[in-house]
């Protein structure tokens, strides 16, 4: 990451549930995936991918408060579902919002969002044109709000996956003990990022490496003193 901001951390409801604003290096991968949902297929792909030197990218991390849903089908396989509950979604257009208004603020020639349904990027008026810009600025962020998240057509980004095995200190609400060790299986351990009790809302490798640590120091307490791990 290059930058990031907590304007929006504690969010629109105070409760700390809200979303970082983060620019990281936009290199020609992730460039390329959000390019794909503000162009047009073909020539005009192309062209923007041209034009990705001169380009910026603002993240809005949202700290999802609610969570997904892991169910089986009729013939027995997984299927995840994770729809955006009304807060998760207020919190993403809040953030959107103001990713918006810092880029056209700092200068940029057009902004754009992976909404499907706004297509290509808007152009706004130059910096000189003060009421114009601010007024394509306006409507540009009710546009957005108007359109949301409609299913399949906004492209929403997924990484690091926390909650999945919290820990806790209840069987009944948890799936590990606080030494990271399954309720029901005794020797089994659990230490990643699934253990975290809730979503973190911020990038968690170290906070990840340090859980790492400390279950594998309970590993090795319980271990025969002869072995060399």
């Amino acid at each position: 990451m290059t930058a990031v901001s907590n304007e929006c951390a504690w969010g629109l409801f105070g409760d700390n549930y809200g979303s970082k604003l983060e620019c990281p290096s936009l290199h020609a991968g992730l460039g390329a995936t959000g390019v794909a949902g503000l162009s047009k297929p073909g020539k005009h792909f192309k062209q923007e991918l041209l034009n990705l030197r001169r380009m910026t990218s603002v993240i809005v991390l949202v700290r999802d408060k609610d969570s997904g849903e892991l169910r089986f089908d009729k013939y027995g396989e997984p299927r995840l579902y994770y729809n955006l509950s009304e807060h998760d979604r207020t919190s993403m257009l809040d953030g959107l919002e103001k990713a918006i208004r810092i880029a056209a603020a700092s200068g940029v020639e057009a902004v754009g969002t992976t909404q499907t349904a706004l297509g290509t990027l808007r152009v706004l008026p130059p910096m000189s044109m003060v009421e114009a810009r601010a007024a394509a600025v306006d409507g540009l962020v009710a546009d957005v709000r108007r359109v949301g998240f409609p299913l399949y057509s906004a492209s929403l980004y997924s990484a690091h996956q926390m909650g999945t095995c919290k820990m806790g200190s209840s069987a009944q609400t948890s799936v590990v003990n606080a030494d990271g060790q399954n309720w029901e299986v005794s020797g089994l351990f659990v230490s990643d990022a699934s253990v975290f009790p809730t979503s973190s809302g911020s990038n968690p490798m170290i906070t990840t490496l340090g859980i790492a640590h400390m279950v594998a120091q309970q590993i090795r307490r319980q271990l025969h003193p002869s072995s060399r791990l």
